[in-house]
């Protein structure tokens, strides 16, 4: 897994960050910064792997906190739940290890950072993002679980619809309903407008496109 951040960030945090999550979780920083220009210039922190490393390293977890989150879908969101799957997990926990020290790392943070989990499609820099919004563990905890439970259907739509072939303008962004489907939305570089993917947890994805030709927001460089 790869870290890089804006040059607002301290270096010395991330570096921190890297031995806390060492030998379980393995964290190389990038030396380079990214210096962005604006009245209000974004600050983030994104953390990048391929999905074979977060599947291997984080999958046998994910697959309990995700039967968690999904046993009383329908009742609760799975937001509200998030203390009750935390209860439920062993010691040794990878997800629970990263969410506790990327809580820790905000807490390090100016108060407008985000922390960005993602994969280098199609490529490092944009690539496919997913913001962290918790604040605390258990909720960043299924956060990650999430993310991570979505990535062999992500990777396929990515395969489907072309998207590593130069058309995509931006990056390519991720959000969990409260229903538990995960919202894909990107920029079509031919067209300029937004197209957006509905995928849920058991069944293949929902093509929807959106009329909408703004640019997508939320959570793009500049």
């Amino acid at each position: 897994m790869k870290a890089l951040a804006t040059s607002d960030i301290d270096p010395r945090v991330l570096r921190s960050l890297r031995d806390e999550l060492s030998p379980d979780l393995e964290l190389v920083l990038d030396e380079h910064s990214i210096s962005l220009k604006s009245v209000e210039p974004p600050s983030w922190v994104q953390f990048f792997a391929e999905g074979p490393w977060w599947l291997k390293t984080l999958g046998a977890y994910v697959a309990l906190y995700v039967a968690e989150i999904v046993k009383e879908a329908g009742k609760q969101t799975w937001k509200s739940r998030a203390k009750i799957v935390h209860a439920s997990v062993t010691a040794g926990d990878k997800v629970l290890k990263l969410a506790r020290a990327l809580a820790k790392l905000r807490e390090s943070l100016p108060a407008h950072s985000k922390l960005v989990l993602g994969l280098p499609v199609p490529d490092d820099y944009f690539g496919i993002r997913y913001d962290l919004v918790a604040r605390d563990e258990d909720l960043m905890a299924s956060e990650i679980a999430l993310f991570v439970s979505y990535i062999p259907q992500v990777e396929q739509l990515v395969e489907s619809e072309g998207l590593r072939n130069g058309n995509v303008t931006g990056p390519l962004m991720l959000l969990v309903r409260d229903d538990l489907a995960l919202k894909v939305t990107w920029m079509n570089r031919k067209t300029l407008t937004v197209e957006e993917r509905t995928l849920c947890l058991t069944n293949e994805a929902q093509p929807t496109v959106a009329g909408d030709a703004s640019p997508i927001g939320g959570g793009s460089l500049n």
